[in-house]
């Protein structure tokens, strides 16, 4: 949460057909250089408001935005003043059919982007793909636990995204899982 309440001014989203600007007012915060900035350090300027953020889920890991923004758009989208920091996310081209390519995944990861842009999942399988994708070793139960739902749902999901050759489980109950998403 970069916005320094204390200009009083709110954050700033314009959208165009080709890219989508987000300033923010404060700059960065006292103490924090912008090579730290890119490497996720955090330093919240509301403390109580990220609680608060973090209690409700709307964050999920206190510094990790920034490098997640960065596995899809460079540093080059940043410009930075001392009372300002403006984010601008150019338009990538859109395609009807999802492809995975090799540059699509990160380390025998595929990213989220790919999984969203399978249309023919729910959004509920689509959370299992980026669960299993990040934890390959997770429990059905695990799953269960991180999404807040119970084993029989979780089991009808894995169950159809594994007949749509999407998922594939490796070993028994120490095994791991293996997402499939080429040629679908």
């Amino acid at each position: 949460m970069n916005l320094k309440f204390v200009f009083e001014l709110l954050g700033l989203a314009n959208i165009f057909t080709d890219r989508i600007e987000i300033t923010s007012a404060g700059g960065l915060p006292e103490g924090l250089s912008k090579q730290e900035f890119f490497e996720g350090f955090s330093i919240p300027r509301n403390k109580e408001l990220m609680r608060i953020f973090k209690d409700l889920e709307l964050v999920k890991q206190l510094g990790s935005g920034i490098p997640r923004i960065l596995e899809h758009y460079g540093k080059e989208g940043f410009s930075f003043s001392d009372n300002f920091l403006r984010m601008t996310l150019i338009a990538k081209e859109v395609t009807d059919e999802p492809t995975v390519k090799a540059d699509d995944k990160e380390g025998g990861h595929i990213t989220d982007l790919v999984i969203d842009a399978i249309a023919e999942l729910t959004h509920r399988q689509k959370e299992i793909l980026k669960l299993t994708n990040a934890k390959s070793r997770i429990s059905r139960s695990g799953i269960g636990e991180v999404i807040l739902s119970n084993e029989s749902a979780i089991q009808k999901h894995l169950n159809n995204l594994k007949e749509a050759g999407f998922l594939k489980r490796k070993g028994g109950t120490r095994g791991y899982w293996q997402i499939n998403l080429e040629n679908k």
